[in-house]
């Protein structure tokens, strides 16, 4: 597969450095000032016209988001070699789940009482910076520098149906497994000491840097291009501390009897500061211009 995508790259790039920048319908292939652009990752594309020369499945072709944090990319022209560019990400997720355990009585009783398990997500991403484009063939080159922001929170709230009480002290509650967002780890709804988790509140990741990049665009038919991109850059990465609060029936610190507890427990951040090179997304994109 990698041998026809090759192939197909090279066949396209011969044809685009003999080809004028502007098509037998008078249509032009670069971009022009006032255009506008959006981006999309190329690899899908490629992939399909690529098993074409193979007896490999065709899937379908998708247009995924052409970088690493999902965020739509467009660019507008000012100038024929001129563009300011950016990246936008705004990604909210909130749900529930909820189980039934039966309800905790002195007498007999066939009820049941609800546990629910809520978690949101916020992810909100930001970049601009501007391209200088080189070249007048439908191969060009461009260069540039862009600012970029990032920040990401998470939150995991548990409610449960049956109350910790003197009368019932280990109450039947449901555990649940808790999915977090990017942490690996393998957690439930219960300690291992017994306790309840009522809260789970991670701690705010932020995100904050600069780029300077360059990269190399074939456009293969009018205003419709494919490339790669590299960049190198700083990047700080600052995460707060997480709380975890719990619930259960016990001592107390200093304490004589057991009671119920509250119980709250910090994890510590982090601050990670990068200056490295980067592959913009890891793969190909592809731009449309209009």
């Amino acid at each position: 597969m990698r041998r026809y995508l090759f192939s197909f790259f090279l066949l396209a790039l011969a044809s685009a450095a003999a080809a004028q920048p502007v098509s037998k319908k008078g249509e032009y292939y670069l971009p022009r000032e006032g255009d506008w652009a959006l981006g999309v990752n190329a690899s899908p594309v490629l992939e399909y016209i690529g098993n074409f020369f193979s007896e490999s499945f065709n899937p379908a072709p998708g247009a995924s988001y052409p970088n690493n944090n999902f965020a739509v990319a467009g660019k507008k022209f000012i100038a024929d070699d001129l563009a300011y560019r950016g990246g936008v990400r705004l990604g909210i997720l909130a749900d529930s789940y909820r189980s039934f355990t039966p309800e905790f009585s002195q007498e007999p009783t066939n009820t049941t009482v609800e546990d629910t398990y809520r978690r949101t997500f916020t992810n909100a991403f930001a970049s601009f910076g501007m391209e200088k484009r080189l070249g007048n063939t439908r191969i060009q080159g461009y260069y540039g520098a862009e600012g970029v922001l990032g920040l990401g929170t998470e939150k995991h709230v548990f409610d449960y149906g049956n109350s910790i009480t003197p009368q019932n002290t280990n109450p039947d509650r449901f555990e649940w497994d808790i999915q977090f967002q990017n942490d690996p780890r393998e957690a439930t709804s219960v300690t291992e000491t017994g306790a309840f988790i009522t809260e789970f509140q991670k701690g705010n990741t932020f995100h904050i840097g600069a780029r300077a990049f360059f990269g190399v665009e074939i456009f293969l038919f009018p205003k419709w291009s494919v490339g790669f991109e590299y960049g190198f850059g700083p990047m700080f990465t600052a995460t707060g501390n997480s709380t975890i609060i719990s619930e259960q029936w016990g001592t107390p610190p200093g304490g004589t009897s057991e009671q119920f507890v509250t119980i709250v427990t910090d994890e510590g951040g982090s601050n990670v500061f990068r200056l490295d090179n980067d592959l913009n997304g890891g793969a190909l994109f592809m731009f449309f211009y209009f």
